[in-house]
């Protein structure tokens, strides 16, 4: 099992343009795990970073779980 705290926050970019938010030691750990090539999806690029704020995920999270109790 991975250490938690030697994950980075990466943003994976396919040739579609599509980002998707991923984790990992290094770009190739991403690169051999990216779950999108099991889809027939192809990477353009990756880069450090985070998809959303802290503040940004906590709100979709929110409304995740008010959307759940309807």
């Amino acid at each position: 099992m991975m250490n938690k705290e030697n994950n980075t926050d990466f943003i994976v970019t396919t040739t579609n343009g599509t980002r998707w938010a991923e984790t990992g030691v290094s770009f190739g750990q991403v690169r051999r795990q990216f779950f999108g090539k099991k889809v027939g999806l192809k990477i353009e690029k990756i880069e450090r970073g985070r998809l959303f704020t802290h503040e940004e995920e906590e709100d979709l999270r929110r409304e995740k779980d008010e959307e759940r109790c309807r």
